[in-house]
């Protein structure tokens, strides 16, 4: 048993984690704002899925008054029922005991009016992601919040938080950053700080005091679309699809469960597989992500959008699913597999024939329609990928540390914690120039994925012998600097 510990990867792996979580967390100083004491008016903005899990987190902590503040009247009134009913729920199973859910309740308060936020401490804007409506927003707090140092955050899990900053004014920016949950808020354990240009040292270590006191763990990180997880999310799921299609169709060729099955739990151990997930988390998102990235076709005009340049590997097919069958995910039972209120309560995954006929079409033309892949050979297609965007945010300084990265994926996206994280996976199972071998193959393969380009600090590893985590404790790169 001591030499399994001691020896095995997934020993190495369990150790890597646990001091890696405990460095992500610890910041420089400590801050000196009562909001690192537990106390302050908070302020949520949004009473959606994640506005909820927002203020559930900062009452369970013991933060007061809290108020949900939503401008339709019903939304309003089912999100402070579903708060109020996973805390009763929460006492019941006796994590919460009686005394503080009374406190709790009390301590919650609604609103429909902006006016209501005026005394807040910290405001967490949790609305659906248009860059408009949040800059309208953070304008409107600028004059309405009294209190000169509080914190104005946004949930935003992709856009840029400079532009939303740059609606405040100047005094008040250095007060404002990012506090991007994961969805449910109330109990998934990560948060990314995001750090903005203006954003100030101490507001970065109030923010990390404060998600350590909500019982999460915070992950400081520099602005870029999507951030660290997002970002690499986008590659990740964009070959997934690809790779449905390039070796789908027929009866021979690769299904959605194929790849679901190859990074799921019962083989490299996500907690979903890619398909799986984006029904869970509702299809539309990635639809209107890709429309406001410029990708979509215009149905109107039949124009592809302006960002969607000649030559890049592009598929409309999820595009399809969703604007013209409606196939949105599991809230409507129907996304990339069928669902049946019967059947596993509506969650459990179901093969769908029309999504089937889907693939058919979309595949015809490839050349290699109807071919399987090889489970291992799927896992590098859509992970090694991941991987490469990780170094990519290193060589930027996104990231500061490659175990940043492997917390992120551990706590916000299900990533096996025996496999210690995409970089160390990469660094200690894989091997880096396995990993640039391949990414180079691919590349060759289809130039029109740049997510495929080696990055640069992959090859200077490969180059110099060493893991990306021995490289950074050399101090060869010093990232933290830029952040």
């Amino acid at each position: 048993f001591n030499d399994l510990l001691y020896h095995s990867l997934q020993g190495r792996a369990y150790r890597h984690i646990f001091f890696a979580e405990r460095s992500s967390s610890s910041g420089k100083k400590k801050s000196t704002s009562p909001l690192a004491k537990g106390k302050g008016t908070i302020g949520v903005i949004g009473a959606g899925t994640m506005g909820r899990g927002i203020a559930i987190s900062f009452l369970k902590a013991g933060y007061g008054p809290v108020i949900l503040l939503d401008v339709n009247p019903k939304g309003l009134e089912a999100g402070v029922k579903y708060i109020q009913q996973t805390l009763q729920v929460d006492t019941k199973k006796g994590r919460l005991s009686p005394s503080k859910l009374k406190a709790a309740l009390a301590r919650l308060k609604s609103s429909t009016a902006l006016s209501s936020l005026a005394g807040c401490d910290l405001v967490v804007e949790a609305v659906f992601e248009n860059l408009g409506v949040k800059r309208d927003i953070f304008s409107k707090l600028d004059t309405i919040v009294k209190k000169e140092d509080a914190l104005l955050l946004s949930n935003t899990s992709t856009l840029d938080v400079d532009a939303i900053s740059s609606s405040l004014s100047p005094k008040r920016r250095q007060f404002c950053a990012g506090m991007h949950f994961f969805s449910p808020a109330h109990i998934m354990k990560l948060v990314e700080v995001v750090r903005g240009k203006d954003t100030s040292a101490e507001t970065l270590e109030t923010i990390r005091a404060v998600t350590k006191l909500i019982r999460k763990i915070p992950i400081v990180v520099g602005n870029c679309d999507g951030f660290v997880g997002n970002r690499m999310m986008h590659p990740y799921t964009t070959e997934s699809t690809l790779t449905l299609v390039g070796h789908g169709g027929g009866e021979a060729g690769l299904t959605i469960s194929d790849v679901d099955a190859a990074i799921g739990p019962k083989y490299f151990g996500m907690a979903l597989g890619p398909f799986q997930v984006s029904d869970v988390a509702g299809n539309d998102i990635g639809y209107n992500i890709r429309r406001e990235k410029g990708l979509l076709r215009d149905p109107k005009t039949g124009q592809v959008g302006k960002n969607r340049l000649p030559g890049m590997r592009y598929t409309e097919m999820a595009d399809e699913m969703v604007e013209k069958m409606g196939r949105l995910g599991q809230k409507v039972l129907k996304g990339w597999y069928n669902y049946d209120p019967k059947v596993g309560k509506g969650r459990k995954p179901l093969p769908s024939t029309e999504m089937q006929q889907l693939l058919d079409k979309y595949s015809k033309d490839s050349p290699s329609r109807s071919t399987k892949l090889e489970k291992d050979e799927i896992v590098q297609r859509v992970l090694f990928p991941l991987v490469n965007e990780g170094f990519k945010i290193l060589e930027e300084g996104i990231a500061s540390d490659p175990s940043d990265i492997d917390i992120i994926y551990l706590y916000g996206y299900g990533w096996p914690a025996y496999r210690g994280g995409p970089m160390f996976w990469a660094d200690n199972e894989v091997g880096l120039p396995v990993v640039l071998k391949k990414l180079e193959e691919l590349h060759a393969m289809h130039p029109g994925s740049e997510y495929f380009r080696p990055s640069e600090l992959l090859k200077d590893c490969v180059k110099k012998g060493l893991g990306v985590q021995e490289y950074f404790r050399q101090s060869r790169i010093d990232v933290t600097s830029r952040l």
